[in-house]
């Protein structure tokens, strides 16, 4: 029944871009598998125009670009479900960058579901249908695919196009569009999916507890492990668990020696990739590099704990107001530094990245006056919410 509805001959492909480049808005997802290596392996494309959904098989056809070219275009608009996993994926895969995308997970956090919202609450929500979720965990490299796992990996972009449409509508009834917009802005930027380096350099460096004259060593290794898993083609943790970068980096060993002495470290690793290891740590002592990831120092101020709580009632309270997502409205990260440094007056705190832009006109004035302490909490029985801000001189 659904053989028809997999595009495996480079003739087909072909004929399907063409036709979709006429689409307003065409729906994309993926299926791939990722646990056991640095690059996802692709195993299927699935795509939904006017005409209905279709899958194209990437180990069956050779030459994407067809369908890059179709990526990179304005127009269509590719509507994706939590776009960022399938965009880096095929960045990779198809040595693209996408444009005009929109997140149907994304616009949903905009209309009052949670920052996560999982698809198949969204086709019940929007579409009033309940989707089977009987293949979560199916071997999409097995070939030939069941009909019936055909036929789940097409309901992933099935609906994606009529939701797509409702969201569109309710985004501009809300006057939320713009709002949006400015936050999708990132889905297409290449930078957005080249900083998971940086990233886990902060975490190691924050869970570690590393010195602040070993940090230079730190970055060195991370990277080296960043290109060691790319060569390998494994995932990070194959080569090196994040805990033992940073025991490594604290020990900052001389020797294979020294290094077996760390627990955790096999003799395998250090056969492996000893050698390197202490070449990574010499090189970084000797010329430490210059453009170590910045890492917020905070001085924290007395009252850390009760303004954390004060901006988390603040933010649940404002997320009802709105109808957003709190984790949108505010990351935790955020709230974290607001506590911890709260900035002296609204210039300060309006230059903080996070708070420019659809969140400064979304929070206002308020987020203001509640750090500057003109905004007070009132226990009231008789509100759904059971407390409420008021305004104090």
């Amino acid at each position: 029944m659904y053989r028809t509805a997999v595009i495996s001959t480079q003739e087909d492909l072909k004929r399907l871009t063409d036709k979709l480049r006429d689409e307003k808005a065409i729906a994309v997802d993926t299926e791939f598998h990722g646990e056991r290596r640095y690059w996802p392996d692709l195993f299927l494309i699935q795509i939904a125009g006017s005409d209905g959904p279709v899958a194209v098989d990437p180990l069956e056809i050779k030459d994407l670009s067809p369908l890059a070219r179709l990526f990179e275009s304005e127009s269509p608009v590719k509507v994706i479900h939590s776009a960022r996993n399938d965009i880096d994926v095929l960045m990779h895969h198809l040595n693209v960058e996408f444009a005009s995308v929109f997140d149907t997970q994304l616009a949903a956090a905009f209309l009052g579901h949670g920052r996560q919202t999982a698809l198949f609450k969204l086709v019940k929500a929007e579409c009033g249908i309940y989707p089977k979720k009987g293949h979560t965990l199916s071997d999409w490299s097995l070939r030939p695919l069941a009909d019936d796992q055909i036929e789940y990996a097409l309901d992933d972009v099935r609906y994606l196009l009529e939701i797509y449409r409702s969201q569109i509508e309710k985004l501009k009834a809300r006057g939320r569009l713009g709002w949006y917009l400015e936050e999708a802005k990132s889905l297409t930027d290449p930078s957005t999916y080249n900083n998971a380096v940086h990233r886990l350099f902060r975490k190691i460096r924050s869970t570690a507890k590393v010195r602040n004259n070993r940090v230079h060593i730190l970055w060195a290794l991370v990277k080296w492990r960043e290109n060691a898993a790319r060569q390998v083609n494994k995932p990070r943790n194959f080569v090196v668990r994040d805990h033992l970068l940073g025991a490594i980096t604290a020990l900052t060993p001389v020797s294979k020696r020294a290094l077996s002495r760390l627990r955790g470290i096999s003799s395998g690793f250090i056969l492996k990739w000893g050698d390197e290891i202490l070449k990574v740590i010499a090189d970084a002592e000797s010329f430490p590099d210059k453009d170590i990831p910045d890492i917020p120092r905070y001085h924290s101020r007395p009252g850390v704990s009760a303004r954390m709580d004060i901006l988390r009632i603040f933010l649940k309270q404002e997320s009802c107001r709105l109808d957003i997502s709190p984790e949108l409205l505010l990351s935790k990260e955020m709230i974290n530094s607001l506590a911890k440094n709260p900035p002296d007056n609204e210039k300060e705190l309006y230059s903080l990245l996070e708070l420019t832009g659809w969140r400064k006109e979304a929070l206002g004035d308020d987020l203001v006056s509640l750090l500057k302490g003109k905004l007070a909490l009132k226990l009231n029985l008789d509100s759904r919410a059971g407390l409420h801000f008021i305004r104090v001189e």
